[in-house]
């Protein structure tokens, strides 16, 4: 299977190409940062010997998306895996926020990602073999989160639109999943604005870790897919309690938990 990954040069989207280049599946491997991906393709190379190509691409920036399935068709003629991993969390007041780090956000998480979906998703009907669309939400997409006012607003359609395209193409060649990960040990939250404490580290998750359980479950075509018992207890916060009481918990941890230091995405 030919798998394209996008926001792959760290965390869990590195960890994704690193378990299916593993496995022997040719990869995209996509995202903006030219010389992670250089790193990662050589790693790849000499590990597996795995042909993993790449693409620098800010994919929210003009015609991004329509380049990007361009080359995917040059490198594969078919595609059968898309993982929608991309994603950025400024964590802030909602006042607080930069315009462009909104605008940014309500690109990536949502419109990107959805044009993906669309472009790839016609493709895979139309070659007709078993394929798979992955969109990697969050535990936000379940409940609510304090300061992360866009990233669980864009996560919590993340997982509805995914659960919908599910339901649409249940009886077609394409199996679509929502990855939905918690806490991870990496990047993410320095650039998000967090420092996150020690004491709340030793309950995160390595992205090696999801990415070892999303592998089998992609595959399977699990609808939903949620790694780690601490996440899955996390999301019954969002599932069983009203929100007046679930926000006041999960204020509670994240009070406990970070620092708010200021994103340091680019602008």
């Amino acid at each position: 299977m030919n798998v394209v990954i996008t926001g792959a040069s760290s965390g869990i989207g590195r960890e994704l190409v690193r378990i299916f280049a593993s496995k022997g599946h040719p990869i995209l491997a996509v995202a903006r940062r030219k010389e992670r991906l250089l790193a990662l393709s050589k790693e790849m190379e000499e590990k597996y010997k795995a042909t993993v190509y790449l693409l620098a691409l800010n994919i929210i920036s003009p015609d991004a998306c329509q380049i990007l399935f361009e080359e995917a068709i040059r490198d594969f003629s078919k595609v059968h895996v898309l993982i929608n991993n991309a994603g950025m969390s400024p964590y802030q007041e909602f006042r607080e926020l930069n315009y462009k780090h909104i605008h940014q956000s309500l690109s990536l998480n949502v419109n990107s990602l959805t044009e993906l979906c669309h472009m790839f998703m016609n493709h895979m009907l139309d070659h007709g073999e078993a394929s798979h669309v992955v969109n990697v939400g969050s535990v936000g997409g379940y409940v609510p989160l304090p300061n992360f006012s866009i990233y669980t607003g864009t996560k919590h359609y993340v997982r509805i639109f995914t659960n919908l395209l599910y339901y649409e193409y249940r009886n077609s060649n394409i199996r679509v999943s929502a990855l939905h990960p918690g806490g991870t040990l990496t990047e993410f939250p320095e650039l998000a604005g967090e420092r996150v404490k020690k004491s709340a580290q030793k309950m995160m998750m390595t992205p090696q870790k999801v990415a070892e359980i999303a592998y089998p479950a992609i595959l399977n075509g699990k609808r939903i897919i949620i790694p780690g018992i601490v996440n899955k207890l996390i999301i019954l916060i969002g599932k069983l309690l009203p929100f007046p009481w679930a926000i006041k918990i999960t204020e509670f941890i994240y009070d406990r938990s970070v620092v708010k230091i200021g994103p340091s995405y680019p602008l």
